[in-house]
C-alpha cells in the first residue's frame, strides 16, 4: 500500500446530516490487499480522542487537535499505516467526530456515527474524562440503539427464534471494547483494597437488582456493553500536561508531558498493537481494504 503521510476524511458529515463516503479514501482502501486491523475511537467532543490516535500512529501530529471548546474532527477520518507489530497487516485508525457537540445538536447524527464506528472497527475505543460514573454511561447511551440501527441478515439469525433482533449474530463481528478514562485522579481502590483498571470497569458494569424505570435506565447501557462487545478492557490516564500546555499539545515536547501519562500511553498502544484482531465479517472471513 502507498504510505499515507496524513489522515484523510473517510466519511464526510454534511450540513444536511447526510454521511457520505469520500471516493478518494475509498480508492486508498481498495489498494490494500492485506488484512486490516481497524481501531476506531469514539467519545464526547473535546476529550482528547485525536491525540490518543496520533499516539497509536506513532506521530506527534496528524489527526487534527484543537485548543478551544469547539469540536475539531468532523465525520470520520482514516489513517492507514503498516502495522507496527504484525508484518503483512495494515493498521487502520479511525478518528470520529465528537459526540454531543452543542453546536451541532443532532443526537441522531451522533448515533449513526457511533454505529458506523462499531461496524467498521475490530477494536473500538471509548474515550471519556474523569471517572466511569452514570454521566459517562449516559454518553454511551448510543449502544442501546444498536439493534435499531444495525440489522444482520444471515440464515442463522433468521432461524434463531430466541434472537429476533439478531443481537447474538451481531456480537460475532462486533469489535472488542476498550474504555479510556482521561484525566483520572482517583485511587483505584474498593473497600480499601487495590483493584486493577479492568476490575474498575467490571465493577462499573455491574447491574442493579430490582425493577422500575430508574433501575432499567441504569442497567440498560451496561447490559448492552456486556452483551454486544466480546471483550472489555480499561485504561486510565493522568492529565497529560498543565492547562497552559494543553493548548499547544500538538507541538509540545514530550519532556513537558506528565511521565505517568507517557507510561500509560505506551502501555495502551502496546496493548492495542498486540491484541487488536483483524476485521472480520459475519462468516468469519478476514477482510482487506478491498470491497468484494
Amino acid at each position: 500500500m502507498a504510505l499515507m503521510e496524513q489522515p484523510i476524511c473517510l466519511i464526510e458529515n454534511r450540513e444536511t446530516g447526510d454521511l457520505v463516503v469520500n471516493p478518494e479514501a475509498e480508492k486508498i482502501l481498495s489498494q490494500i490487499n492485506q488484512p486490516v486491523v481497524v481501531v476506531a475511537i469514539v467519545g464526547k467532543y473535546r476529550t482528547g480522542k485525536s491525540y490518543l490516535m496520533n499516539k497509536l500512529a506513532g506521530k506527534s501530529n496528524g489527526f487534527a487537535l484543537g485548543a478551544t471548546i469547539q469540536s475539531k474532527t468532523k465525520g470520520i477520518w482514516m489513517w492507514c499505516l503498516p502495522h507496527p507489530k504484525k508484518p503483512g497487516y495494515t493498521l487502520v485508525l479511525l478518528d470520529t467526530e465528537g459526540l454531543g457537540d452543542v453546536e451541532k445538536g443532532d443526537s441522531t447524527n451522533d448515533a449513526w456515527i457511533f454505529s458506523l464506528a462499531v461496524l467498521l472497527s475490530s477494536t473500538m475505543v471509548f474515550n471519556s474524562v474523569g471517572t466511569i460514573d452514570q454521566n459517562a454511561m449516559e454518553q454511551l447511551n448510543y449502544v442501546t440503539e444498536l439493534t435499531e440501527r444495525i440489522q444482520v441478515t444471515s440464515k442463522k439469525a433468521t432461524n434463531d427464534d430466541d434472537d429476533d433482533d439478531g443481537s447474538s449474530e451481531m456480537k460475532r463481528f462486533f469489535p472488542s471494547f476498550i474504555w479510556c478514562v482521561r484525566d483520572f485522579n482517583l485511587e483505584l481502590k474498593v473497600n480499601g483494597a487495590d483493584i486493577t483498571e479492568d476490575q474498575y470497569l467490571q465493577n462499573s458494569l455491574k447491574l442493579k437488582k430490582g425493577f422500575g424505570a430508574k433501575i432499567n435506565e441504569y442497567n440498560t447501557p451496561r447490559e448492552c456493553i456486556r452483551h454486544f462487545f466480546h471483550s472489555h478492557k480499561c485504561f486510565v490516564f493522568e492529565r497529560p500536561a498543565s492547562a497552559k500546555d494543553l493548548q499547544q499539545l500538538e507541538s509540545l515536547n514530550e519532556s513537558k508531558l506528565d511521565p505517568q501519562f507517557l507510561a500509560q500511553s505506551k502501555i495502551f498502544c502496546s496493548y492495542v498493537y498486540d491484541n487488536s484482531k483483524p476485521k472480520t465479517i459475519t462468516s468469519g472471513l478476514t477482510v482487506t481494504g478491498k470491497c468484494e
